[in-house]
């Protein structure tokens, strides 16, 4: 077969994916997992990205040995959280049940919440850096997350509770960056649940500073919201940024 023609058949096949991954319809009458947060004044909760897997449209790949090989199809969809009437909840429904040809399924949803503004922290701060929440619903490896998770089922409302962390010269020119701290990344494993209440709770009064070593092998200094001052070799996951250590050190 002539070059030219491999080229073809190659650029034909992968439109013709395209078109198939396109095909996304739920049913009308298809299961749906209500997800809704406990939206604070000054928090922003972004849009859910959500993942769709297909075992009929598979997308072929090269393993490290060069030989093709495949994996379940691959479909993203954003959702926007809408507020609720009287209320400080942002919510929406999402489809278990992706539907078309390539009868996609749901395979994992994730959504961050950030700082509205991040100068409340100081002038200096030029980066915001929101925080995930990981729904997995399958076995397929959600796109973010370290491999472990918490088992969840039913209907179920999580409460945790969040403070800030300001990186002192933290960017490359030498401005700061807000962090949000308290919880490690959240992944949970989703069982016939019908409706997720997510509460994160923030304690903005809590801000932490945090210093980089002025040379190789010195720790941050971190100062708490009382003043205090200490060394931490293992920041930022350590004994001295966890919730309940930092509130000791709120007043």
């Amino acid at each position: 077969m002539k070059l030219t023609n491999v080229f073809y058949l190659l650029l034909l096949f992968s439109l013709s994916s395209c078109a198939l991954s396109e095909d996304f319809s739920p049913p009308p009458d298809g299961k749906t997992v209500k997800v809704a947060v406990v939206k604070p004044a000054d928090i922003d909760i972004l849009p859910m990205d959500v993942i769709y897997r297909s075992e009929k449209c598979r997308d072929k790949i090269f393993t490290s040995a060069g030989a093709i090989s495949s994996r379940a199809g691959y479909h993203l969809l954003t959702v926007p959280f809408k507020p609720e009437a009287g209320s400080d909840i942002v919510s929406n429904s999402v489809a278990l049940d992706g539907g078309g040809y390539c009868e996609w399924k749901i395979s994992n949803f994730i959504f961050s919440f950030e700082y509205q503004d991040k100068t409340i922290f100081g002038a200096n701060v030029k980066e915001n850096t929101s925080k995930d929440i990981v729904f997995m619903f399958d076995d397929n490896a959600p796109p973010r997350g370290d491999g472990h998770h918490e088992r969840i089922s039913g209907n179920i409302i999580i409460t945790k509770d969040y403070y800030p962390i300001v990186l002192k010269k933290f960017t490359h020119d030498g401005m700061d960056a807000l962090y949000i701290q308290g919880q490690p990344m959240l992944t949970y494993r989703v069982y016939d649940s019908k409706a997720i209440l997510f509460n994160p709770v923030f304690h903005s009064d809590m801000l932490v500073n945090a210093f980089p070593p002025e040379k190789k092998g010195d720790g941050y200094l971190l100062i708490y919201p009382n003043g205090e001052k200490l060394i931490d070799h293992h920041f930022p996951n350590s004994e001295k940024t966890k919730y309940e250590f930092v509130k000791q050190r709120a007043h």
